[in-house]
């Protein structure tokens, strides 16, 4: 018997692009949105008598699927979301730290990215079975992660699949145990100044801490093409998309206590920016579970500070996060957690 409650998303990395395995990560998702996205052409041909278009000269001509996938981050198991959005992934031990990992993802610079079956299990109405619905060949597009004041620090993966089915056996979920959330109260933002980049087993140091930044976000899409859909593939993507010129942007809120921003803004001065939260528990010898965003090189693209009518001041400030040719990638995460393996 089921509840409403029962949903379940499951995910894996496929061998074959397009060709079903079977799901075995299972996040705690918060929403989803994967559909079906069929392309139908009808016959305009005229018939003498008729005057509705006819249903004989209706077909489908194109299929994808694909849509979102808005998860909490957390500690443990989070390691598929980051490796298919940004392609790279190292795994390297902590040292002095027993069974600690250092998971360091960045842009991959080689085509094409990995692709994922996805299965989705949708309750029906009454306690009713879990319906499967699987979608095969996912490439993530784009992911945003968001560190809203007060709240959970969360990622919102974009994904387009080959095509979804519906005959694949149900995989039932297994939860991963011991995860921690990364939340707003464990958050410290450091802008400017001199910065460290994360290595394979170190995160970035250095930097000037900003004290009065409200909330955060970056994202990062990968541009890939919309290509593949050839004669032969039955009006799907025959072949994983490639990667293009990827984009990155983000926007702070911070109060307005001093020019530091509202003077980069002015000059263009290129600023680093990393964003580290850290969890309670002690892992390994005196490790904590560590989720660190790292842009070595970021443009602010506003605000000019206004009058708040008596209330506090604030400046809402886009970012566009360029490559500046520095040592590290233009992007990086870096996860502290005891996953052993991505």
């Amino acid at each position: 018997m089921t509840t409403q409650l029962d949903c379940s998303i499951g995910l894996k990395k496929e061998t074959t692009y397009g060709t079903a395995v079977t799901v075995d990560r299972f996040p705690e998702f918060v929403d989803e949105s994967l559909a079906w996205n069929p392309t139908f052409v009808q016959g305009a041909g005229m018939r003498v008598g008729s005057r509705l278009a006819r249903s004989r000269r209706r077909v489908l001509a194109k299929q994808s699927a694909g849509g979102d996938i808005n998860v909490e981050l957390v500690s443990k198991g989070l390691g598929v979301f980051l490796e298919a959005l940004f392609g790279s992934a190292v795994s390297t031990a902590v040292p002095a730290q027993a069974g600690v990992f250092q998971q360091l993802y960045t842009p991959t610079t080689t085509d094409p990215l990995n692709s994922y079956t996805i299965q989705k299990g949708i309750p029906t109405l009454g306690g009713g079975a879990v319906t499967p619905m699987t979608f095969l060949g996912a490439v993530c597009t784009s992911g945003e992660f968001s560190a809203s004041n007060a709240d959970i620090v969360k990622l919102k993966t974009s994904w387009e699949a080959k095509e979804v089915k519906t005959d694949t056996p149900y995989a039932a979920p297994s939860y991963v145990i011991g995860e921690e959330l990364f939340h707003f109260a464990q958050g410290a933002i450091t802008i400017g100044g001199s910065q460290t980049p994360p290595t394979a087993s170190a995160l970035a140091t250095g930097g000037t801490v900003a004290a009065t930044i409200e909330d955060f976000t970056v994202s990062f899409d990968n541009k890939i093409d919309d290509g593949g859909f050839n004669l032969g593939a039955g009006g799907k993507r025959g072949r994983r998309p490639v990667v293009g010129m990827a984009d990155a942007k983000g926007k702070v809120t911070a109060e307005y206590s001093d020019t530091v921003l509202r003077d980069a803004y002015l000059n263009q001065t290129p600023l680093a920016l990393t964003l580290t939260f850290t969890a309670a528990t002690t892992i390994g010898t005196s490790a904590k579970p560590v989720l660190q965003i790292h842009l070595p090189d970021i443009r602010l693209e506003g605000e000019l500070p206004k009058s708040g009518g008596g209330s506090v001041i604030k400046q809402s400030i886009d970012f566009t996060v360029l490559d500046g040719l520095v040592a590290g990638a233009p992007i990086c995460v870096a996860l502290v957690t005891t996953d052993t393996a991505i």
